[in-house]
């Protein structure tokens, strides 16, 4: 991955990353108050989904997909959001949130101010099993050492 300087998706600092490829990677967002809020980031500068090749939106897509059946399986919430939101980062992501009836904002969108605190954690062991779940779906995780997952959490 070309990395620019100033850039918040390619430096990925602190990342959480549950899953590394060579074209999209699978991050474990904290301190949203939403346990389980994940990101689908497109390693290199694209903006739009119609930037990339049919194979590789149909790549992301897929990632996206199993990102969810694995929050499904893990967390069994109440529902999924999937967004890709406009912002000025040139990466192409997807936020995939679990939702559940206690969550800070449930029933409304989690853009909007929180009602209520969440106090609902992380299973013990989930960052391994999600692990493992993604990469029976999307397959082994790059090994180089720009790939690798950051373990800090």
């Amino acid at each position: 991955m070309a990395l620019k300087k100033g850039c918040a998706h390619c430096e990925a600092k602190g990342e959480d990353r549950l899953w590394q490829g060579s074209e999209f990677r699978v991050v474990l967002v904290h301190d949203t108050g939403f346990d389980g809020w994940c990101r689908v980031i497109w390693n290199k500068h694209v903006s739009e989904l119609t930037d990339l090749s049919e194979d590789n939106r149909h790549t992301i897509l897929e990632a996206v997909v199993a990102l969810e059946e694995a929050l499904r399986a893990e967390l069994a919430p109440f529902k999924i959001n999937i967004a890709s939101l406009g912002t000025g980062a040139p990466h192409l992501h997807f936020h995939v949130i679990p939702r559940f009836e206690d969550d800070p904002t449930f029933p409304d969108p989690v853009w909007l101010a929180p009602s209520k605190a969440s106090s609902r954690p992380l299973p013990e062991g989930f960052h391994d099993r999600m692990r493992g779940r993604l990469v029976d779906r999307l397959g082994p995780m790059a090994t180089d050492s720009s790939a690798r997952a950051d373990e800090a959490r």
